[in-house]
């Protein structure tokens, strides 16, 4: 059964002792899109999408999120694969040290 995804980016960096995400940050590209019904099918789709937005931003640091539409049922291990980081959701986030500092006004 098919499962459809929202993918969008969220931007963010790496820390020591973790991720920042600014959930309230620009949102440099959102997409929905129907994949077949497994885990290694959403990290394929994930994956394309980071590409794409990375050659149109190379300097942006972010995070790719996955919503599961509602009505689509979940793959098996998705939740595991998601909580495990296994998804390459975090390929296009740089350390913090290259974050931009906010302006002064």
């Amino acid at each position: 059964m098919a499962c459809t995804i929202t993918l969008s980016t969220i931007p963010g960096w790496t820390t020591d002792h973790g991720i920042i995400l600014e959930l309230m940050g620009t949102c440099l590209a959102r997409k929905t899109i129907t994949v077949v019904s497994t885990v290694n099918d959403i990290r394929a789709a994930v994956a394309d999408f980071g590409k794409e937005v990375h050659a149109a931003n190379p300097e942006a640091s972010f995070y790719v999120s996955v919503s599961i539409a509602k009505g689509s049922r979940k793959p098996n291990g998705y939740d595991a694969a998601n909580n495990a980081k296994a998804l390459g959701q975090q390929t296009y986030m740089k350390p913090e040290e290259t974050r931009p500092c906010p302006a002064r006004t």
